[in-house]
């Protein structure tokens, strides 16, 4: 008839049970970008197209898709975790890879944001003459509990001693949501 499911969360304090009905947790995909410039010597940096230059760009450019795309109401963090590029101190590099991750709680949203990043991506690469592709890896949709199940556990929580809180949504992930896409339940983080 239902299940649920818990999430250690060491930033509570000792005995508190947090979840509420909705959206909980986010959607969780992943990016990667691939940057074909031109290599060449640091000494003669017009002789190349310069992929850390154009990553820099890219970097700071996918930081206003939160912010100006999409509602400032909405809840969509963009992290770019990883930049890869060259291997010497002297030597442009040929290429740059970028990783990071996309959270939202919108499906609307989680929908448009690889698109926008295409437009972006390959406009600004285009502008300084090289290439640069994404690839998009979607991760376990967003974890929406349902508001009777959440309740409940927020009732069991606290006729068992312990300090129930309504949460708000988290920006964290969870693949539990994969289960409540089939079977009503509530997640909790305790």
């Amino acid at each position: 008839q239902a299940i649920f499911g818990m999430h250690n969360a060491p930033d509570l304090p000792l005995g508190t049970l947090r979840t509420r009905g909705g959206a909980f947790y986010a959607n969780v995909d992943r990016f990667t970008i691939h940057i074909h410039g031109r290599g060449a010597h640091a000494a003669r940096p017009h002789e190349g197209i310069d992929a850390i230059v154009i990553g820099s760009h890219i970097v700071t450019a996918l930081q206003t898709l939160p912010s100006r795309v999409f509602s400032s109401l909405e809840s969509v963090v963009l992290s770019v975790t990883r930049f890869t590029a060259g291997n010497t101190w002297n030597v442009l590099p040929q290429s740059v890879e970028l990783e990071g991750t996309v959270r939202t709680h919108n499906d609307a949203i989680r929908t448009a944001i690889p698109h926008k990043m295409r437009q972006l991506i390959g406009s600004i690469a285009a502008g300084f003459g090289a290439q640069a592709e994404l690839e998009w890896v979607a991760g376990p949709p967003a974890l929406v509990n349902t508001p009777a199940w959440a309740d409940f556990m927020l009732a069991q929580a606290q006729a068992s001693g312990f300090r129930a809180e309504r949460g708000t949504p988290q920006m964290g992930g969870e693949d539990f949501a994969f289960y409540l896409h089939h079977v009503p339940g509530a997640f909790v983080s305790i």
